[in-house]
């Protein structure tokens, strides 16, 4: 598990193009070395511009939309897929909408711990996060043992049975995170939030390279990484 992600880290633009502009800075003296040195420059302005990074996305959120009022009566479970500080405050605001339309009347499933520090205890913060909002203690479950998305789904699979229930996780993983539900025979709603992409049209300040669009590329190829190991690996 830890050589796959040293390889997924390398397979990232963020860290491919900086070894590509090292070894080309090393090398400027070669041709071979100033084209490597252009490639990672380029890669760089590429990948770090909005449309871009949007494009780049587009296949991973562009299957979803947030989850509509109307539907929320279709289940009275919400699984919640941990993703990291920033990004767990995020689906946590889409499980307490879900929560007071529903009028409280849910149980919370939050699923997963970070695999290189399994002692963070994210899942009990997050708890937190939902109890100090007025949630009901004892309608939260917690399955803390999930290492990755794999894992995810078939602990989660053991608690919702094929009920239906929400699924709620950022737009950018919700392809992978569906895929792999519907595979176990689970009947997951899709309920994404943390969208990436820019809803607007551009102007020129987007063709500008900013350092979220490289971090929005990352997340991508890092899905893209996911699906395709799966597909191949996790049979």
């Amino acid at each position: 598990m830890l050589l796959i992600k040293i390889l997924q880290q390398f397979l990232l633009p963020s860290t491919f193009i900086i070894v590509f502009i090292i070894i080309g800075f090393l090398m400027k003296k070669k041709k071979a070395g100033k084209i490597i040195l252009i490639m990672g420059v380029c890669f760089y302005y590429l990948f770090s511009i909005t449309p871009v990074s949007d494009y780049v996305l587009l296949p991973l959120e562009g299957n979803y939309s947030f989850l509509e009022e109307e539907r929320i009566k279709e289940a009275d479970k919400a699984v919640l897929l941990l993703g990291g500080r920033e990004s767990n405050v995020l689906r946590g605001s889409e499980i307490l909408r879900i929560y007071h339309l529903r009028d409280h009347d849910i149980k919370v499933i939050i699923s997963g711990t970070d695999p290189l520090l399994p002692t963070s205890q994210e899942a009990l913060a997050v708890k937190s996060f939902f109890v100090n909002r007025g949630m009901k203690e004892e309608n939260i479950i917690i399955e803390g043992d999930s290492r990755n998305t794999w894992e995810n789904i078939r602990n989660v699979k053991e608690v919702v049975g094929e009920k239906p229930f929400f699924l709620v996780t950022s737009a950018y993983h919700m392809e992978r995170s569906m895929r792999e539900f519907e595979k176990v025979g689970a009947n997951p709603i899709p309920a994404p939030t943390d969208f990436k992409r820019k809803p607007v049209t551009y102007n020129v300040t987007d063709f500008i390279p900013n350092s979220q669009n490289l971090r929005k590329t990352d997340l991508a190829f890092h899905e893209y990484f996911g699906i395709l190991y799966y597909r191949l690996v996790k049979l």
